[in-house]
């Protein structure tokens, strides 16, 4: 019993790898794939054989019988364009008798189409004929005109004793003045219908009949008439108008498949019959040969899948069973196939790949190492090229801030120092310069970093009269020796001293010398990092670099501002005034705009430095000229000293009344204001003349004469006011 159980098992267990086997799966899919589709499609062919054969008769059938009518239709049409050439004649216009009988006899003969021709009266009497054939002359003419009203033309069968049925087409006969006189009845050649009918007999079994708007037969295709065709068609026009049906009785030898259709327009049909069993004959073969082919299919499927998993199989066994060894890592298993195509190809691959694997995975680790190496190396590039941008970035960005600040002193020195912040990334930071007499450091601004505006604000309370001489702690030493100094532990460092509270704790320090040419002119000081950390040597180039950029233009500042302000009021130079001026005119003639100076001196001044002394009279300048500053738009209007104690300023697109307005406002300031500078207040005034371009002048010398003049006209009026330019005033001055 034991015995038994195991080779039951033993016998399952072959049975199941069997059919498991790849082997096994190529044949039974080849033979799936292959069959499937074959034995569909047969099946399919088959069940649809008989209703494809019937839409293939019916359509067959109806098309040549449609060919037919058609074909009638188009020789009808032919046949009327004849009769019109003949109604259009001038015999016929004419109603010439003899020349109609000469028309009649000449188109007989020269179509092959006409059999003959008749015409005649209204009556029904024939008035000329072509030829001397006999047939048969009545005609009903009144029921000819009366369908005649109708359409231009009838097709009419006039059958005579003679068992001929010619067909005839009639048509009425008009005068030049429209009126009917007689009939045209043409009578067609009954051979070319009948070979016109043959060419739609297509098969042995194929008949076509012509038949009368009567029901009357006209003619047959093959001209055998049997007697069946007729009794079916006589009992079908009873139950049919036009249309396509199957024929099958016990009379019939065979089943049929009638077409009957419409001549259009003419009430005449053509009725086509054939046999079925012709047609059936050829999908009977069909079936047959089908039969064959699907069982000669199979035997080849089944042959050739017992050919397949014979090649293909075991040699793929082979090489799965040497990827899976070589995918555990096994790369000495080796394939030992004998086959010459793909799968012998696929197994001399195999052992190549397993061949060269061992070296590649060596060759890659390797690869990869460098790879990583190379990554980190290209990681470093990275970020060194990430801080240059932004390096660049800032150095650009200060350039232009400082071009954009231009000439005005105190907010360049809030850029430089807002931009160094920004650059290290530190809380706070202050600037130093040397004092007039170059010899010891004032502290100039203070500014710190403001986390909820995200950007720096000023300290305005800081000791102003700090004063550091060269060599006195870090800032003296930086500018005595001309060299940047950064400490990252202040504690520990034996010439920094820290300042009171927590708040004012400095972590980290890096000063920064201003030096132009190698002269050192003051000190820039970074303090706090916002991170924490050390300045590095990036923070530190990135300062000295932009340390040196901010130096040099601080110093053209300052020698630009030397060669176009006056020193001691600190106003524009006439020189400067003037480019100003010109450049001002071309812009309002440019754009059609308007512009106003003021012209002013300070009245009795020089009784004034006589009594008081030219030191006091300085001192005087130097306030009004503040006064004057005060009083116009800051960067928009331009003021200069003219030379002495007359001062000027440009307003742009400001009128005379507007200038007026400002001149009021600046002559009473300076009335008003208590001048120091001597042991008591003194006070001045001044006489203001105004002048408008382009109302008063188109050029800078005539303005500036026309407001000169003004402010003569003030003097003669007694001084401390303010006067408008206008003609009556008197000469013009030639200052």
């Amino acid at each position: 019993m034991y015995i038994n159980n195991m080779a039951t098992q033993e016998l399952q267990s072959k049975i199941f790898k069997y059919l498991n086997s790849i082997k096994t799966k190529l044949v039974v899919s080849f033979l799936v794939i292959t069959l499937t589709p074959l034995i569909y499609i047969s099946y399919v062919m088959l069940s649809n054989a008989s209703a494809g054969l019937l839409n293939v008769i019916v359509n067959n059938s109806l098309a040549h019988a449609r060919k037919a009518s058609i074909d009638l239709n188009r020789f009808v049409a032919h046949q009327f364009e004849i009769i019109q050439l003949l109604a259009r004649s001038t015999s016929v216009l004419d109603n010439d008798l003899n020349g109609i009988q000469s028309l009649i006899r000449e188109f007989d003969n020269r179509y092959f189409s006409i059999e003959r021709i008749r015409v005649y009266d209204l009556q029904g009497q024939r008035l000329a004929v072509s030829n001397d054939l006999q047939a048969n002359d009545s005609i009903d003419a009144v029921a000819l005109l009366a369908t005649l009203q109708e359409k231009p033309f009838r097709l009419c069968n006039f059958a005579d004793s003679g068992s001929r049925n010619p067909v005839t087409i009639v048509a009425p006969l008009e005068d030049r003045l429209g009126k009917r006189y007689g009939l045209v009845a043409v009578e067609l050649n009954m051979l070319q219908l009948t070979t016109l009918f043959a060419e739609n007999v297509v098969g042995n079994s194929t008949r076509v009949y012509l038949l009368d708007e009567n029901n009357r037969l006209v003619l047959a295709s093959p001209a055998d008439v049997k007697p069946q065709d007729l009794e079916i068609l006589q009992q079908k026009l009873t139950d049919h108008d036009t249309g396509v049906f199957a024929i099958d009785a016990p009379t019939l030898k065979k089943p049929l498949v009638a077409s009957l259709l419409p001549v259009i327009g003419h009430g005449w049909k053509v009725f086509l019959l054939q046999d079925q069993q012709e047609v059936y004959q050829l999908v009977e073969t069909f079936q047959h040969n089908l039969y064959w082919i699907l069982f000669l299919t199979m035997l080849v499927a089944i042959v050739i899948a017992l050919l397949i998993s014979q090649n293909i199989a075991l040699p793929i066994l082979q090489v799965t069973h040497g990827a899976n060894e070589l995918a555990a890592g096994r790369y000495d298993v080796r394939i030992s196939v004998a086959n010459t195509d793909e799968v012998g190809q696929l197994a001399s691959n195999f052992n190549y790949m397993a061949d060269s694997l061992a070296g590649k995975m060596e060759e890659l680790r390797v690869a990869y190492a460098e790879l990583q190496t190379r990554a980190q190396t290209i990681e470093h590039k990275n970020i060194e090229l990430d801080r240059k941008v932004f390096e660049v970035g800032v150095l650009y960005k200060i350039g232009r801030t400082m071009v954009e600040v231009g000439l005005d002193l105190e907010r360049l020195l809030d850029v430089i120092i807002d931009k160094a912040i920004e650059a290290a990334d530190a809380k706070r930071g202050s600037l130093m310069l040397l004092d007039e007499n170059q010899e010891s450091l004032e502290l100039q601004r203070v500014r710190i970093w403001d986390d909820d505006t995200g950007q720096t604000l000023p300290v305005n309370d800081f000791k102003r009269n700090i004063n550091i001489r060269p060599g006195e702690g870090i800032a003296g030493k930086v500018l005595e020796t001309g060299e940047m100094l950064t400490i990252n532990d202040p504690d520990h460092h034996p010439d920094f001293k820290q300042y009171e509270g927590d708040k004012n704790r400095v972590s980290q320090l890096c000063c920064v010398p201003l030096k132009v040419k190698n002269i050192t002119f003051g000190v820039i000081n970074i303090v706090n990092r916002k991170d924490g950390g050390d300045f590095s040597k990036r923070d530190t180039d990135l300062l000295q670099t932009m340390a040196n950029q901010a130096a040099l233009v601080l110093d053209n500042t300052k020698l630009f501002k030397l060669a176009i302000t006056d020193g001691l009021t600190g106003l524009f130079m006439v020189r400067h005034f003037r480019l100003r001026l010109a450049e001002e005119i071309k812009r309002s003639r440019r754009y059609r705009k308007i512009f106003s100076l003021l012209f002013f001196d300070i009245d009795h001044f020089k009784k004034f430095n006589d009594t008081y002394g030219h030191q006091v009279g300085d001192e005087v300048l130097k306030q009004v000229a503040m006064l004057f500053r005060r009083s116009v738009r800051e960067d928009i209007d331009v003021t200069a000293r003219y030379g002495g104690e007359e001062m000027i300023a440009l307003l742009p697109e400001t009128d005379a009344a507007g200038a007026m307005v400002v001149a009021e406002r600046l002559r009473l300031a300076i009335a008003g204001h208590d001048f120091t500078g001597y042991e008591r207040p003194l006070h001045v005034s001044i006489s203001i003349g105004i002048s408008e371009f382009p109302a008063h002048d188109t050029d800078e010398l005539g303005l500036i004469r026309k407001a000169d003049t003004a402010l003569y006209e003030c003097k003669k009026g007694g001084r401390n006011c303010s006067a408008i330019y206008a003609p009556g005033m008197g000469e013009v001055s030639q200052k």
